[in-house]
Parts: C-alpha cells; sequence; structure tokens
C-alpha cells in the first residue's frame, strides 16, 4: 500500500493560508516547506488538483497586478512627498546664561533647546526609460521594441538568410 496523499490532510485544508501566502509573494518552494511537503509535490498537486491550480491563479493576480502597477510608475515618472526631520540645538547667549543663573536656574539643565522642524518636500521621480522599455514589450505585441534598432535588424537578416539557406538546400 502506498503512502498516504498530503493533498487532504496537510493542503487543502490550508487552503485560506495559501491564499495568504500566495499573495504576499511567497514562494512555491517556501509554500510547500510551510505545508511540510515537498516542492516537486506541490508542484504535482497543483497539476493534479484544479481547485488548487485556480486558487494559485487566483492568489498570484495581486501581485502581479501591483508590480506591473509600480512598473507603469516608475515607466511614466511620479510625484511623491519625503518627509525629514530636523533637529537643531540652540545655544544660550551669555547674556541669557547670567540672566537664568541671577534668576536661581540652573543653566547646565537647560542650556541646550532642542528645535524639531518637520520638513515636507514633493520630489519628482522622472520616468525610467528601462521600465518603459519592458512594457512596451509586453503590452504591445505589433510592435518591435528594443533600445538597439540596428542590432534587431541585423538579426532580422540573419534570420532571412538562414531561411533562403535551409531552403536551398537538399535534404
Amino acid at each position: 500500500m502506498g503512502r498516504p496523499n498530503k493533498y487532504l490532510t496537510n493542503v487543502k485544508p490550508r487552503f485560506a493560508e495559501i491564499m495568504d501566502w500566495l499573495q504576499i509573494g511567497v514562494t512555491d518552494k517556501e509554500i510547500a516547506e510551510n505545508l511540510g511537503i515537498n516542492k516537486a509535490t506541490f508542484c504535482e498537486y497543483k497539476k493534479q488538483y484544479n481547485e488548487l491550480n485556480e486558487l494559485y491563479k487566483k492568489g498570484r493576480r495581486m501581485p502581479v497586478q501591483a508590480i506591473k502597477s509600480a512598473l507603469f510608475k516608475r515607466a511614466t515618472g511620479f510625484t511623491y512627498s519625503e518627509k525629514k526631520t530636523v533637529i537643531e540645538y540652540e545655544e544660550w547667549s551669555d547674556e541669557v546664561k547670567d540672566l537664568l543663573v541671577q534668576m536661581g536656574i540652573d543653566v547646565d539643565t537647560v542650556e541646550k533647546r532642542k528645535l524639531v522642524r518637520v520638513e515636507l518636500y514633493e520630489k519628482n521621480a522622472l520616468p525610467d526609460p528601462a521600465s518603459a522599455m519592458i512594457l512596451l514589450k509586453h503590452w504591445d505585441k505589433d510592435q518591435e521594441w528594443t533600445q538597439d534598432p540596428a542590432s534587431l535588424r541585423l538579426k532580422k537578416e540573419e534570420l532571412e538568410l538562414k531561411k533562403k539557406q535551409i531552403e536551398s538546400e537538399v535534404w
């Protein structure tokens, strides 16, 4: 008799956890380890059980959308706010120190005043050409997008020559 199927004991009851893991980008190997099964077994279960395969696809949609959105922002440029906290220490002048001493105040305990100032900056991230190229390659399938058009043209010509060479040879 073979080993018991861990799908029913280790995988199916933990679908909610698997969905959470998929949405935060946990790898197949890590999921398998968390479930106490081998990665190859987990991959076989994905092929064998349609409900797990569908769960897997659904769980990966959100991270993929987030990556696409971030890539689009990088490709087109964006504005963001940056907060900077500045701490400054202010020294008392000698006249003020003398006046405080005359009033009976211990100057050492109040000598350095700490000023905290929060500065907000609006910054622009310029469009990133590499991100734009990636998006164009994947979204605009009708066009051949490349950073080196001359190289692409040469590769196409080379391919045409190879095709002609193959056609001319007798098999």
